[in-house]
């Protein structure tokens, strides 16, 4: 298909001239103008390839004017044919990007060689505008955070994940220095990052492979887990900067640990079951045996052997929540409203646990499917737990509150709050094993905790641990049951009294 060219003159010869030497060519000419309004109009209707624009034209507007509004609106390529060449008029003209110039008289001129020179030129800034569009929407779409720096390391790009893991938006940080943006932290020694340039023009290979930072956010107390690749930006041996990409790992981290966890307590778990039956069967023995003896002693060998069997009850205590440790089903369950359990239970808090309980408790909760005993228990122990971390007398706290899951789904939460000492450096991710002292100045917690985390995971619940400098929270979270918010279902009064009878018959509770 011919390039069809329009031509812009005030000379009518000079046009007629351009028009046979174009069309000698081998191109087409649609149309021939004189002013910059009718270029306007021919351009909109013709859409040439190409146009040939005099500087000086009929009217109020020269081609210089002209050519800017082209390229504007119609993003058509324009050559200048002129015969002024005087420097202010060739800086005036280079603001339009003209795609040539050609000064009059233009006897020798290739006219050919210039509009495919301009063309070819028109067609490779498309299609580099192209890319680069592209190229731009990827970045901006892609789910990594990614930066980019100069040479001096300060910031010339970054997309909208990495604003929103460093806390700044986009156009305020380019021109800022990258790490006062990516402030970030050896995961292990928590020493501030080295800028990557420093290492590139020490002469130093960069990590090829990700690595683990803490990055702080703009106006953030506290710290993320993020994954990041740092490469050097180079072309033909120049250094134009480095680029980062990196993501929030801090979830996947918790998933992690929370696996190897739970395979170390299912480990525990099976170990409990075969353990507890052994030391189960034995104590049997040796508490037949010691009947005998007591049935036989008298005086003072009679008070040891009772000390004796005290000693041995302790182990059988023990024994128990090895088994109970060990379990890998739940009992039957039933639909329940959890305040009714909490307002049960503080009926008869300080006879069982030794304390009252300061309760608040939000209305309206969705109901839960769970095995009532099992929630007595993890409540129980829970409280045992906070009265024996605080240090005064005074009620125990406990909530109860709707949440929403990450998942979307609805659900309740327990939430048991003590003021005593915070968990020790390091150990919170320990708290739920077995005899891990995780406080200073606190008895062991032994099985206790172990067993609650085991009756929270067997009726479908998490429970998490949060430590601040007045105390230690446990937050225990059911999902809600299904259509409970159409039917709010009471315990049923069997289920009602049996816990009333426990509470009643129960002692406080110590574990081991």
């Amino acid at each position: 298909m011919q390039t069809s060219i329009l031509i812009v003159e005030d000379e009518a010869l000079i046009a007629l001239d351009l028009k046979e030497r174009l069309e000698e060519a081998g191109y087409t000419v649609p149309m021939i103008t004189d002013n910059a309004l009718d270029a306007l109009i021919g351009v909109e209707r013709h859409q040439p390839g190409l146009i040939l624009m005099d500087i000086r034209l009929r009217g109020s507007e020269d081609g210089i004017e002209a050519a800017d509004r082209i390229r504007y609106q119609f993003h058509v390529p324009v050559m200048f044919v002129t015969a002024f060449a005087d420097r202010e008029t060739l800086e005036r003209a280079k603001i339009t990007e003209p795609f040539g110039y050609i000064v009059k008289p233009f006897h020798s001129v290739d006219f050919r060689a210039q509009v495919e020179m301009a063309l070819w030129k028109h067609k490779m800034e498309r299609q580099l505008a192209i890319s680069e569009a592209w190229l731009s929407a990827t970045i901006h779409n892609v789910a990594d955070a990614l930066i980019a720096t100069d040479p001096e390391g300060n910031i010339v790009f970054m997309n909208q994940p990495a604003g929103d893991l460093t806390g700044w938006e986009c156009g305020e940080a380019t021109g800022q220095a990258f790490l006062d943006v990516f402030r970030t932290f050896e995961e292990t020694t928590d020493l501030p990052v080295i800028n990557p340039l420093v290492t590139i023009l020490d002469g130093r290979e960069l990590d090829s492979g990700p690595r683990i930072f803490k990055l702080i956010a703009r106006a953030a107390s506290g710290w993320v887990l993020v994954e990041a690749e740092i490469s050097a930006n180079s072309s033909e041996g120049v250094l134009l900067g480095v680029i980062v990409i990196f993501r929030d790992i801090t979830r996947r981290r918790q998933d992690e640990i929370q696996n190897v966890q739970q395979n170390k307590r299912r480990l525990v778990s099976r170990m409990s079951v075969g353990l507890g039956g052994q030391l189960a069967e034995s104590h049997a023995r040796v508490d037949d045996m010691l009947q005998a003896a007591i049935a036989t002693a008298e005086g003072p060998m009679l008070d040891l052997l009772a000390e004796i069997r005290q000693h041995a009850s302790h182990q059988q205590s023990i024994i128990e929540q090895l088994l109970r440790l060990g379990r890998s089903e739940t009992g039957r369950t039933s639909m329940i409203c959890l305040n009714d359990v909490v307002r049960g239970l503080n009926a008869t808090a300080k006879n069982t646990i030794g304390r009252s309980l300061k309760l608040d408790l939000e209305p309206d909760l969705p109901m839960i499917r769970v095995e009532h005993h099992a929630l007595h228990e993890i409540l129980i122990r829970l409280l045992v737990e906070a009265r024996e971390a605080t240090p005064f007398s005074g009620a125990l706290d406990l909530a109860t509150r709707q949440i929403s899951f990450a998942e979307g789904e609805a659900g309740v939460r327990i939430v048991v709050s003590d003021s005593g000492s915070r968990i020790r450096a390091g150990l919170a991710d320990r708290a739920f094993d077995p005899y891990c002292e995780i406080r200073s100045g606190v008895r062991n917690p032994g099985l206790s905790l172990a067993i609650v985390h085991q009756l929270v995971s067997l009726n479908g619940g998490r429970i998490e641990i949060e430590s601040a400098a007045q105390g230690v929270t446990y937050l225990v979270s059911f999902p809600a049951a299904e259509h409970s918010r159409n039917t709010r279902l009471e315990l049923p009064a069997a289920v009602l009294r049996a816990l009333r009878d426990d509470l009643l018959e129960a002692q406080p509770v110590t574990a081991a």
